[in-house]
C-alpha cells in the first residue's frame, strides 16, 4: 500500500509542471483580439493624430472657435456675466469664445458700427442709427438703494413718490428726518442725520447718462436732474456707485436692481401711477413689462416688416402691482448688405446663435431668475414674432 501512494505522488509530481508548461504555452493563442493593438505604419499613426486633432477643433483653422467681441452696458454687469460663462458652458457653444468689455452707454453709442470694436452690444438706450437692429433681452429696472444705518428699524421699503425723491436727489430736502418724508412714512423712526445723494458722473443727458439715469429721470419727469453741490458724491459707474451707497452712512443713490441684489442692498418702495408703493421684485418688474408691452403692443405692428424702432416701455404711468421705474435692454446688432468674407458670415451665424440663446425660455431668460429679473418672452406672442423677424434681418444681410 505505502509503495502504490508513493507512485501515485511521483506521477503527480511529474503531471503538474507538464500541464503548467503546456497553459502557458497555449493561452496566448486565446487572448481576446482587443489586448492586441493593430499594426501600424507611419503614415497611418499620422492620419489618426490628424483626425484626433481635426475631431477636437485644434488643427483646422474652419473649425477653430469663433470669437465673438461684445460691447455691453456696466449697469447690465451682474446678468450678462451669467450669460456669458453659462452659454460658453453649453456643450453646443464649444465653438465660441465671448469677449465682453463693460462701457458707459454712451462709449457704447459712440461705437456702435464700428467693426473692429465689437460684434454685438448689450444696452439699455437706442442708437438712431437706422442700420442697427434690437433685440430686447432683458427687463431693465432702477432701485433706489440707500444705508441707514439704524437697520433693521428702517428696512427694505422706505415709501418716497417722484416728488419726494426729486427733491432729495436736487438736495432740496437734505435730512432723512424732514417733515416731508416721515408723512410718507409714520411708522419709521428716521434719523436725524444730512442725506448725502451718490450718483454718477457726466451732465446728466442722454448722450452721456447711463440708461438707469435716464429711466430714473423718465420717472421723475425731467430731461436731467440737478445734483446738489454740497452733501454729494460723484462716481464712475454702476459697480462704484453701489459700493459708495453701501459704505457712506446715510446715503442714497441708484442703481440696476440686479446690483442692488447681487450686494444684497436696501431699496425704497416706489409709488407707481395708481398710487401705490411698490418695491422691485421679480413679480412687479414682470408686472410692469407685460402690461407696458400690451400698451405698446396695441399701438404698434411689431410683426410689420416696415417696424424699424423696437419696442420701448415707460412704466411710471403703469397701474396695478407694476414697479414704475422698469425699461428694457437691448441686443444691438448692426447690419449692412455689404459683401462678406467667409470668417464675417461665420462670426455673424454665432452671434444669432448667442442672441438666440439669451432670448430662449431654458437659456438666458432663466438665468434672469438669478438676479431676480423675470424672463421677457414668457407668454408674449408678439415680442416672439418681432425679436424672429429682427434677427432674420439681421441674418438676410450676411
Amino acid at each position: 500500500m505505502a509503495k502504490k501512494k508513493k507512485a501515485v505522488l511521483i506521477s503527480l509530481l511529474v503531471v503538474v509542471p507538464v500541464a503548467i508548461v503546456t497553459l502557458a504555452v497555449v493561452t496566448p493563442l486565446f487572448q481576446p483580439r482587443f489586448n492586441l493593438p493593430p499594426e501600424q505604419d507611419e503614415a497611418e499613426n499620422a492620419q489618426v493624430a490628424t483626425t484626433d486633432n481635426i475631431s477636437n477643433g485644434t488643427a483646422v483653422t474652419a473649425l477653430m472657435p469663433t470669437t465673438i467681441d461684445i460691447l455691453s452696458s456696466t449697469s447690465a454687469f451682474p446678468f450678462v456675466q451669467r450669460w456669458i460663462a453659462q452659454y460658453e458652458n453649453q456643450q453646443y457653444a464649444s465653438s465660441s469664445n465671448v469677449n465682453v468689455d463693460y462701457l458707459s452707454d454712451g462709449e457704447i453709442i459712440a461705437a456702435q458700427g464700428d467693426s473692429d470694436r465689437s460684434d454685438l452690444a448689450i444696452v439699455g438706450v437706442h442708437n438712431e442709427n437706422n442700420k442697427t437692429l434690437y433685440v430686447p433681452v432683458s427687463a431693465q429696472a432702477v432701485a433706489i438703494v440707500y444705508n441707514i444705518p439704524s437697520f433693521p428699524d428702517i428696512p427694505t421699503g422706505l415709501r418716497l413718490n417722484s416728488t419726494m425723491l426729486s427733491l432729495i436727489l436736487n438736495g432740496s430736502i437734505n435730512e432723512w428726518d424732514d417733515a416731508a418724508i416721515k408723512e410718507l412714512n409714520p411708522n419709521l423712526n428716521l434719523p436725524h442725520e444730512r442725506i448725502v445723494v451718490v450718483h454718477s458722473g457726466g451732465d446728466n443727458t442722454p448722450s452721456s447718462s447711463c440708461s438707469s439715469q435716464l429711466l430714473l429721470n423718465q420717472y421723475l419727469g425731467s430731461q436731467s436732474l440737478s445734483w446738489p453741490k454740497n452733501d454729494s458724491v460723484v462716481t464712475s459707474g454702476p459697480a462704484e456707485l453701489a459700493e459708495m451707497v453701501r459704505k457712506i452712512p446715510y446715503s442714497i443713490g441708484y442703481v440696476d436692481f440686479s446690483y442692488a441684489v447681487q450686494t444684497r442692498m436696501t431699496y425704497a418702495a416706489i409709488e407707481n401711477a395708481d398710487g401705490d408703493y411698490v418695491v422691485p421684485s421679480t413679480y412687479s418688474i414682470r408686472k410692469a413689462v407685460d402690461l407696458a408691452l400690451q400698451f405698446h403692443n396695441s399701438s404698434t405692428d411689431l410683426t410689420a416688416p416696415q417696424q424699424q424702432l423696437p419696442p420701448s416701455i415707460n412704466a411710471s404711468r403703469i397701474v396695478s402691482d407694476g414697479y414704475p421705474i422698469v425699461g428694457l435692454y437691448y441686443a444691438s446688432l448692426f447690419a449692412t448688405n455689404d459683401d462678406k468674407e467667409e470668417d464675417e458670415i461665420r462670426r455673424n451665424t454665432a452671434i444669432l446663435d448667442l442672441v438666440g440663446w439669451i432670448i430662449s425660455e431654458s437659456g438666458g431668460q432663466l438665468t434672469l431668475l438669478e438676479v431676480q429679473y423675470p424672463s421677457i418672452y414668457s407668454d408674449n406672442e408678439q415680442l416672439v414674432a418681432y425679436a424672429n423677424i429682427t434677427m432674420d434681418t439681421f441674418q438676410n444681410s450676411n
